[in-house]
């Protein structure tokens, strides 16, 4: 009676080691090669009926070239593929 017991308990414990994978065949993380950018997080300038919305949250009324003026007073004007911020 203990050998069909044992016998299960150790096709268990074979199957189960079987599946999980030891620590040091885990991949590791792949340093980024010099010179490569970081990858950062976007900030991206939202426009919203005729407001623009900054990344700081804060609001900007368009003018009629599509441009808008920044808190800090600089203007920011359309180039086709976003604005250019001085």
């Amino acid at each position: 009676m203990k050998k069909p017991i044992a016998a299960a308990a150790l096709l268990c414990t074979l199957a189960l080691a079987a599946c999980s994978t030891p620590q040091r065949l885990q991949p590791q993380p792949q340093p980024q090669p010099a010179g490569m950018p970081q990858i950062t997080p976007t900030k991206r300038i939202t426009v919203v009926g005729s407001e623009v919305i900054l990344p700081d949250g804060t609001r900007a009324p368009m003018d009629a070239t599509g441009g808008f003026l920044l808190p800090n007073g600089n203007r920011c004007l359309p180039d086709g593929q976003g604005y250019v911020c001085p």
